[in-house]
């Protein structure tokens, strides 16, 4: 098979957490007709469908649009300030619900386009601002990401390649399958080979490392605390790692082979991710701070620790043959008015929900940064193709780099028809670079990477176990009572200094209970550890 992108010589992948493309670049080529050779496939459309004039969710007989920036609202970088549902039983609602939660659509069906009218609504059921999960950041509070998207090329139809959370979407992004798993509680363990595990075989072989930050405690992965998520969720990268066929390292040392010119093949940068709760009062949220844009956590440092990525490589020796690709696993619950479009079911791995992996997730940004990329280009799926793009395009475009055909990789029909973005990628060099100027406390808004006010005691309360009572939580009140009773397991405060409990009780009282969603424990079977 012939080879693609011959120019590039390093791939750097980075999936970040949580966000629609609505969410974070609605508003970018607001009103603007590109030029032709802006957009690809050429003779595709000029526009770059952002968010559409008129655009709104109801709740009842109210009406929520889009922010413009998020600016006017309380603690404008932290929006929305709960973390929105992600669960498949959500996005359902999200994508189908109207203003009353009732589906106005058989759901899921490959036949009902999904009228995206439930957003608000959803969110409404766990908290009292619908208006937040609908708001979308301006290029003012995202410079970074707003000026790569701008400067290099974006992509307005990558859609997330599962209708749920962060783990099984993961899972496409490096399997090409979720292995029947539909919410991260389906599955500890993703027992599928990865594209990485056959760079070392390829016909181009390749080198490739993870990069990851240290998590101490704090990392909900299975397996200990202080490793790798990917490394432990997906045995066969570990494997890979063990043999030495792959280099595990701390984020730093990304930081540092790009300086010195000796990054490997390809570099797969994990995040530090964010989670936790919001609250109606206060400044703070009950959680963990991270660098990957993740709700209910500060933007800052993701865009901070981005132009960190973008600056090491655009300076260091390796910027002239190397390409930076950009996605995000899923929206995060956060509004976007693309439907989902139909999609290949990749296996014949059995589902563990009501759902057969027929139709992708809701649409996330996905940028490619690369001196051999025409500025300024809005890319789509080539027009021979049945299927936008998904996260197994990245799969795709890095094994026809390899020289292995997709088709015949074994990771699936996901993979095997999965548009590749190659062609956007040319032979021209183009001088465009870019400086971002951020406000200084975007660097550490929110405090530093970690724990964040768990208010049972930070040097006790494992956030690990804090990410675990998340997961099999409701609602605010639901969260709370299960911390409440986790701290008092093993004589942990059970009351908290840092809260006022005669505002918990008020909060209670004001907290809508849902008791509809299933426990975590509910569909499925966990793998065993590996």
């Amino acid at each position: 098979m012939t080879t693609v992108m011959p120019k590039i010589r390093k791939i750097v992948l980075l999936m970040l957490e949580n966000r629609s493309l609505d969410a974070v670049l609605g508003w970018l080529y607001e009103g603007v007709d590109l030029q032709c050779e802006q957009v690809y496939p050429p003779g595709s459309p000029r526009r770059f469908d952002g968010i559409q004039a008129g655009a709104q969710n109801r709740v009842g007989s109210r009406a929520y649009a889009p922010d413009r920036g998020t600016q006017h609202r309380f603690q404008p970088l932290r929006q929305p300030r709960w973390n929105p549902n992600e669960w498949w039983e959500n996005v359902g609602n999200q994508c189908y619900w109207n203003a009353d939660g009732v589906d106005t659509v058989r759901r899921w069906a490959r036949d009902a386009t999904p009228p995206m009218t439930g957003f608000a609504k959803d969110y409404a059921a766990f908290y009292d601002s619908p208006g937040e999960v609908m708001g979308a950041y301006s290029n003012a509070q995202l410079p970074v990401l707003y000026g790569l998207a701008e400067a290099y090329a974006v992509s307005d139809r990558w859609f997330s390649s599962v209708p749920t959370e962060s783990n099984p979407n993961r899972a496409y992004g490096l399997c090409g399958s979720s292995q029947g798993a539909v919410n991260n509680s389906d599955a500890l363990y993703y027992q599928l080979p990865t594209f990485l595990n056959l760079l070392k075989d390829a016909p181009e072989p390749k080198t490739w490392a993870l990069y990851w930050q240290y998590n101490g405690s704090e990392d909900m992965d299975p397996r200990k605390g202080g490793t790798c998520f990917t490394e432990d969720v997906f045995p066969y990268v570990r494997r890979a790692v063990e043999r030495g066929e792959g280099v595990s390292a701390y984020w730093d040392e990304f930081f540092e082979r790009a300086a010195a010119g000796t990054l490997p093949d390809v570099s797969y940068i994990e995040p530090f991710s964010t989670g936790g709760y919001g609250f109606p009062w206060g400044t703070d949220f009950i959680g963990l701070q991270g660098n990957d844009y993740h709700p209910p956590g500060w933007v800052g440092q993701a865009e901070w620790d981005l132009n960190r990525v973008y600056e090491a490589l655009r300076d260091g020796p390796h910027w002239d043959e190397t390409l930076l690709v950009i996605t995000f696993d899923e929206h995060g619950g956060t509004y976007d008015h693309v439907p989902p479009p139909p999609a290949v079911k990749p296996d014949d791995h059995p589902s563990l929900r009501d759902f057969q992996f027929d139709r992708m997730g809701v649409r996330v940004p996905a940028i490619l940064v690369s001196p051999y990329v025409r500025p300024g280009t809005v890319f789509r799926a080539p027009t021979d193709s049945p299927y936008p793009f998904d996260h197994t395009s990245v799969i795709s475009t890095v094994l026809r780099w390899a020289g292995v055909d997709p088709a015949r990789a074994g990771l699936g029909e996901r993979v095997a028809r999965a548009p590749s973005f190659h062609e956007v990628v040319g032979d021209t060099f183009h001088a465009n670079t870019c400086d971002f100027v951020l406000p200084p406390d975007y660097e550490h808004m929110g405090g530093a990477k970690g724990p964040h006010n768990i208010p049972f005691g930070i040097g006790r309360m494992k956030p690990p176990d804090m990410r675990r009572v998340e997961a099999e939580s409701s609602s605010h009140a639901d969260f709370l009572h299960r911390l409440r009773r986790e701290a008092a397991k093993d004589g942990r405060s059970a009351v908290p200094r840092a809260l006022d409990w005669a505002r918990t009780a008020g909060f209670l009282a004001w907290s809508r209970w849902n008791s509809s969603r299933p426990s975590v424990t509910s569909f499925g079977a966990r793998s065993p550890p590996p």
